[in-house]
C-alpha cells in the first residue's frame, strides 16, 4: 500500500519538477530542446485523469481492507424455519348395525319390511323364469323323443289310431267299417288276419294290433 502511494506522489510531482528545470534552463537550451520539454510537460500534466487515479487508489484501499475470502466466498445463508403442517385428526365411523341414525325405529322397521318384500318379489320372478325355462326344456325333449321314435319306428304315427273292434274269419272290424287282407287304413295295409290280431305293414315296417272289445 505504501509503494502505491509513493508511486502516485511521484507521478503527480514529475510535471512540476520538469517545469522548474525547464524554467532554469530556458535561456541556455536550444529552441528545439525547449519545444520538446514543453511538449513533454503538456503530456505529463493530466489534470482530468487525477480523479480516475484517486478512484483507483480508493478501490485498491477497499480491496486491501476487504477480507481475503478468495473467489469461492459465499455469503452466509439465513436459515428459515419450515412450518410443519398441522395433522388433521382422523374420524372413523364404525356403527354396530346398518340402521340409519336419522330414522326412527318405526321408519326403520317399515323400510326393512319393504326391502324384504322387494327381495321376495325378485326371488319369485327368478323362480318363475326358471320354471318356464324348465318347462320349455321338457317340451323340447319330448318332441325330440317323438321325432327319434318316428325315425326308428314309423308305425307309431298310425298304430295308435287303428283300433280293431272284432275279427270274423278274414274280415276285420275297424271302427264302423269292414276290412279284408290287402285293404289300407291310414296308410297301413292289412297283410295278415289272425284269430285275435291283425298284422299291418307301414313304410316297410310291420306291426300287430289285437282285438280291443272296449
Amino acid at each position: 500500500m505504501k509503494n502505491i502511494t509513493f508511486l502516485l506522489i511521484a507521478v503527480l510531482a514529475a510535471p512540476c519538477a520538469f517545469a522548474q528545470q525547464g524554467a532554469g534552463l530556458e535561456g541556455k537550451m536550444a529552441p528545439k530542446a525547449q519545444q520538446a520539454l514543453a511538449a513533454q510537460a503538456e503530456i505529463t500534466e493530466l489534470p482530468a485523469e487525477a480523479p480516475a487515479v484517486e478512484k483507483d487508489a480508493a478501490l485498491l484501499e477497499q480491496t486491501a481492507a476487504a477480507p481475503e475470502a478468495g473467489e469461492g466466498f459465499v455469503a452466509k445463508r439465513e436459515e428459515v424455519a419450515e412450518e410443519t403442517p398441522a395433522k388433521t385428526p382422523r374420524v372413523v365411523y364404525n356403527p354396530k348395525n346398518r340402521r340409519d341414525p336419522t330414522l326412527s325405529p318405526d321408519d326403520f322397521l317399515l323400510l326393512q319390511y319393504r326391502e324384504q318384500q322387494r327381495l321376495a318379489a325378485i326371488e319369485a320372478e327368478r323362480q318363475r323364469k326358471l320354471a318356464e325355462e324348465r318347462r320349455k326344456r321338457e317340451e323340447a325333449e319330448r318332441l325330440r323323443q317323438l321325432e327319434l321314435a318316428r325315425i326308428k319306428d314309423p308305425t307309431r304315427e298310425v298304430r295308435n289310431k287303428i283300433k280293431v273292434g272284432g275279427i270274423i274269419g278274414q274280415e276285420v272290424f275297424i271302427g264302423s267299417r269292414i276290412y279284408t287282407v290287402g285293404k289300407s287304413i291310414y296308410g297301413a295295409r292289412i297283410v295278415e288276419v289272425r284269430p285275435e290280431e291283425v298284422v299291418f305293414s307301414y313304410k316297410g315296417h310291420k306291426f300287430v294290433r289285437k282285438v280291443q272289445l272296449k
